[in-house]
C-alpha cells in the first residue's frame, strides 16, 4: 500500500513537473516571438530612418548638381539640359538617379518640358506618368504639359481632360481659365461638342472677370450655334 501510494506520488510528481516544463516551454516560446517582433520592428524603424537620411543627403546632392541643366533650360539648351555634358548631369541623368527625391520630382517636370520643347511628344507623357504631380501651380503645370503632349499626338479627347485637370488641381483666376479654354479647343478637335460648351459655360459661370471669357462666350456661340441642339 505504502509502495502504491509512494508511486501515486512520483507519478503526481513527475506529471506536475512536466506540466511546470510544458508552462515554461509555452512561456518561452510565447516570449522568443514576442522578442523576434521586438527585434524586427526596432530594425524596421532603424531601417526607415537610415533610408530617409539617406533621401536627404540625396535630395542635397541633386539640388547641387541639377543647378547646370536648370541654367542650360533657362537658355533654351533643350538638348543639353536633357543629356547633360561631359562636366554636368542633365534631366535624364539626374531622374534616374535621383528621382525618389523631392528634388528628382522636379527634375522630372523638367525633363517633361525639354521633351516637349524638342518634340519627343510621347517621351514627354511616358515621362510624366511617373511625376507625382502636388496640389499646387506645378501640378498645374505638369497636367498642362500632359494635355499639350496629347494634343500634339493628336489624343484630343486625352489632352482635354488633362487641361481639366490642370484647372482644378491648382484652381486660381490666373490661369485655370486658360486651361479650361484649352480643354475647349482640346473638345472641338475631338468633335466632343457639348463637352466643349461645357467647359465654355464654366469659364463663364465660375470666372466671369477673366481675360479669357470674351473669347469662350465667343466659342459657346460658335459650338451651340453649329453642333448642340
Amino acid at each position: 500500500m505504502a509502495e502504491e501510494q509512494t508511486s501515486k506520488s512520483e507519478v503526481e510528481a513527475a506529471s506536475s513537473e512536466e506540466g511546470r516544463w510544458v508552462v515554461l516551454w509555452k512561456r518561452f516560446q510565447q516570449n522568443r516571438i514576442v522578442s523576434i517582433v521586438s527585434v524586427l520592428l526596432v530594425v524596421l524603424v532603424i531601417g526607415w530612418v537610415a533610408y530617409r537620411q539617406y533621401l536627404a543627403t540625396q535630395n542635397e546632392e541633386c539640388i547641387r548638381e541639377m543647378r547646370f541643366a536648370e541654367s542650360y533650360f533657362r537658355q533654351d539648351s533643350f538638348e543639353k539640359a536633357l543629356k547633360g555634358t561631359a562636366t554636368a548631369l542633365g534631366f535624364e541623368q539626374l531622374v534616374e538617379e535621383y528621382g525618389q527625391t523631392e528634388a528628382g520630382n522636379l527634375c522630372r517636370l523638367y525633363l517633361v518640358l525639354c521633351y516637349l520643347k524638342v518634340g519627343q511628344y510621347q517621351a514627354a507623357i511616358d515621362a510624366l506618368s511617373a511625376y507625382d504631380a502636388p496640389d499646387t501651380y506645378l501640378g498645374g503645370v505638369a497636367w498642362s504639359a500632359l494635355g499639350g503632349a496629347y494634343a500634339e499626338t493628336k489624343s484630343f479627347e486625352k489632352a482635354a481632360e488633362c487641361y481639366e485637370k490642370a484647372a482644378q488641381i491648382h484652381d486660381n483666376t490666373q490661369t485655370s481659365p486658360i486651361f479650361l479654354l484649352q480643354a475647349g479647343q482640346c473638345y472641338e478637335l475631338a468633335q466632343s461638342w457639348k463637352e466643349a460648351a461645357r467647359v465654355y459655360e464654366r469659364i463663364l459661370k465660375k470666372y466671369p472677370l477673366a481675360g479669357e471669357a470674351p473669347t469662350a462666350q465667343k466659342y459657346l456661340y460658335r459650338v451651340k450655334a453649329a453642333h448642340v441642339d
